[in-house]
């Protein structure tokens, strides 16, 4: 995308006086009010995102089932109706493209939801395999709906007043179709912040309308618009990973502790080879979570050492407003990744003291607020 793009929330936004950034080409809100009030919100009562900017593919069809077994190193085959999955794309040396959510909608129908910063790439990749497969159709479907995440433990009391759908029977990576404005939508349980939530998927003509209904229902619960700055920190302090920082197309799931979503026991997906050859020899570095001893704040691209050696870099790191310190994400040699190993990071040529710890660092009802 050479020209910076818009939500259709994007005038509501600017009502809000929200702080925009430039993010994977679009001008995008880093926040409201504030990151640390908005990170709170969602830990303690609501927050809202918008996350439209992100790409929503269709692809269905008899070979639709097929296809995206192809191209997923997880199991879409077992995926039953209303169900979702998170997996990855991997392109032939194991490197992961993006990572992602599938939706099924039917029988012969599912959803692609990729992030924004590689919504072209997939859509190509997904493009450029189709010819090997029979009976498949794809369509862009990235204008035409808009995605509204609602995100925190008082979500369902101020969603479920503007919708049909019994939110309370929908499980952790499954989503409904209900009546949202008075059109078709879906809500799926899944989110990018820990916390029980919603993601809407909805015609986007509506989702302004949408977005005031549930502010003004929210109001009694603390609700806040929330931005990137919050969605950063909140996804941080759960070890979820950003593509572009803590994975890339250089990276494999197993380097990256994603191997839970690998399944190589499938007959056969892009990727497979090359991972399997992988888990054989063993990988050279791997992805660990740290916690600061002193104080501090990890950025991305600090170096990590230990005895004067280079273990490798933070991909991520913040302040978590939760913990009270610096976590980080970042490569080391395995030697280095078992919780409890001392390792040291660079910040602007000081050193910092940092403990390798097991994920998620945000842990409910252990961590303090």
């Amino acid at each position: 995308m050479n020209r910076t793009n818009r939500t259709i929330l994007y005038e509501t936004h600017k009502s809000l006086g929200a702080q925009f950034v430039e993010f994977a080409g679009w001008e995008m809100p880093v926040s409201y009010s504030g990151v640390l009030e908005e990170h709170k919100a969602v830990r303690t009562g609501a927050g809202l995102f918008d996350v439209s900017h992100m790409g929503r593919f269709q692809v269905e069809g008899q070979g639709s089932k097929g296809f995206l077994q192809y191209l997923s190193a997880s199991d879409i085959a077992s995926l039953r109706p209303n169900q979702a999955c998170y997996t990855v794309f991997c392109n032939e040396k194991g490197g992961i493209i993006d990572d992602l959510i599938i939706y099924k909608l039917e029988r012969l129908s599912y959803l692609v939801c990729v992030n924004a910063a590689n919504r072209e790439k997939c859509l190509n990749w997904i493009k450029a395999n189709e010819p090997k497969f029979t009976n498949v159709r794809i369509e862009d479907n990235s204008e035409g709906i808009a995605q509204i995440a609602i995100q925190g433990p008082k979500s369902l009391d101020i969603l479920q007043v503007l919708t049909d759908v019994d939110l309370s029977s929908i499980k952790q990576k499954s989503f409904s179709k209900g009546r949202l404005g008075g059109m078709d939508s879906y809500i799926a349980r899944t989110g990018f912040t820990g916390e029980k939530g919603y993601e809407l998927f909805i015609p986007a003509v509506i989702a302004p309308g949408i977005w005031d209904s549930i502010m003004k229902q929210g109001e009694l619960f603390g609700i806040r618009p929330a931005g990137l700055g919050a969605r950063d920190t909140l996804r941080l302090e759960m070890g979820y990973l950003l593509h572009g920082s803590d994975m890339d197309e250089k990276t494999t799931p197993l380097e990256c502790g994603l191997d839970k979503v690998v399944d190589l026991k499938k007959e056969d997906f892009i990727g497979k080879e090359a991972i399997l050859r992988q888990k054989e020899q063993g990988v050279e570095r791997k992805l660990v979570g740290f916690e600061l001893l002193q104080k501090g704040v990890p950025r991305h691209g600090y170096r990590i050492y230990s005895n004067g050696k280079t273990l490798g870099v933070v991909t991520s790191g913040n302040f978590s407003p939760t913990l009270k310190k610096g976590i980080g994400l970042g490569f080391v040699h395995p030697k280095y990744s078992t919780p409890g190993a001392e390792i040291l990071i660079d910040i602007r040529g000081k050193v910092a003291v940092a403990m390798v710890v097991e994920l998620p660092f945000y842990k409910k009802g252990k961590n303090k607020e």
